[in-house]
């Protein structure tokens, strides 16, 4: 494979080690992940005939893991020396209304800025005070961060923003902000107890310090990444993901094939590109559904997609029955509007439907961007959506 249009004898071989290092973290766990049997010295002359088979040529295998954006690989940050793996506490893990990583001093957040690389990652471990109790003082999700910063208020939930503003106990705290572009939640056969996790950065139970600062982790901890099973779930204000599946770290975090859009075999992410925004309704029973009067207000989901109809029929798929369907009520299509030209423009119309939901005394937040509306609130929620979308600009 010297002969590779393209490369000077033994390009190939640098090309493949080159990405085995940064993508994978070494040979040995390229070899991993792909299923290739040699290990050790047999490892070298295989590669070539490996990358073959599987991409088709050399040159296919270096498109599909170049890099498309600023951010490190996953595990790029965990074979970092140090490793650029991080671990604090949250209450919870819910990156889909709370899109960053906070700080509620600007010196902390700006010590781990110069501390860490666009593309660190951060292991989360539940906080046992207020932690479902299932999940309490256990490593339950990873996130991967960039270096954007901004107030908190950009990255989060319009819900989930009142939610923390009201609260006397969160109000005022972690407006520093880092943005997060990507997570992964631990699943619960995985789950480790954290002083099981990260012996070295625990040993003086500084809790505080760890929940307010972060603490960097040892080579031995960063590998504890590898022993749990993830599953990637939405950030706020990220393309959705569609769909994905549960599987090793070790895959997960180093898939065999990275596309354009998605890094991971594994889930199913929207292409980036042009959006329409959309709103569903359940039909059914909606007092039966809620176990409450619903008093003629209807459950809706405030979103974008390529194809709102697609979407409408990803989440009917999952009912187990009819009895309850999801049908679309307003759609950029179905108004004959034309897409919005970027995932940026139809992300602030859908920031600012579901702000116009949350906000109103007819409407009420049932998680995410699930609302409880009456149709007059729904309809100024439309409006409001498609007007910020329009008005959008970088």
């Amino acid at each position: 494979m010297n002969g590779t249009k393209g490369y000077k004898p033994g390009g190939d071989a640098q090309a493949i080690s080159r990405i085995a290092t940064e993508y994978y973290g070494s040979l040995r766990n390229m070899f991993e992940v792909h299923g290739w049997p040699e290990r050790g010295n047999q490892m070298m002359p295989a590669q070539q005939a490996h990358v073959a088979n599987t991409y088709g040529s050399v040159r296919a295998f270096e498109e599909l893991h170049r890099r498309t954006n600023a951010l490190m690989f996953p595990m790029e940050a965990i074979y970092s020396k140090p490793p650029d793996v991080w671990l604090t506490s949250f209450y919870g893990f819910k990156p889909e209304e709370w899109g960053f990583l906070g700080f509620t001093e600007e010196s902390a957040r700006r010590s781990f800025i110069e501390r860490s690389r666009p593309g660190v990652l951060v292991a989360i471990y539940a906080a046992t005070s207020r932690a479902p109790s299932d999940e309490r003082g256990s490593v339950v999700g990873i996130l991967q961060c960039s270096h954007r910063t901004g107030h908190a208020k950009e990255f989060i939930a319009p819900t989930a923003w009142l939610q923390k503003d009201a609260n006397p106990e969160s109000k005022g705290k972690w407006n520093y902000a880092v943005k997060v572009e990507r997570a992964w939640r631990v699943t619960p056969e995985t789950r480790m107890p954290v002083r099981q996790f990260a012996p070295d950065a625990t040993a003086n139970e500084a809790w505080q310090h760890i929940g307010s600062r972060g603490e960097r982790l040892t080579r031995r901890e960063a590998d504890n990444i590898l022993k749990l099973d993830l599953q990637e779930v939405a950030v706020f204000g990220e393309t959705p993901i569609i769909d994905s599946a549960p599987g090793s770290a070790r895959q997960i975090l180093a898939p065999t094939k990275a596309g354009p859009v998605s890094q991971s075999a594994f889930i199913v992410r929207e292409a980036e590109g042009p959006k329409h925004l959309y709103i569903l309704k359940l039909r059914g029973d909606a007092d039966a559904f809620l176990g409450e009067r619903t008093n003629g207000h209807f459950v809706v989901k405030a979103g974008f997609s390529c194809s709102p109809k697609t979407r409408r029929d990803t989440l009917n798929s999952a009912f187990p029955n009819f009895a309850f369907e999801w049908e679309v009520l307003y759609s950029g299509v179905d108004h004959g509007m034309a897409a919005y030209p970027t995932s940026d423009h139809a992300k602030a119309g859908e920031k600012a439907m579901q702000t116009e939901l949350c906000e109103s005394p007819h409407a009420r937040s049932l998680g995410g961007e699930f609302f409880l509306a009456h149709p007059d609130q729904i309809t100024k929620a439309w409006d409001a959506g498609n007007k910020a979308a329009k008005e959008f600009t970088k």
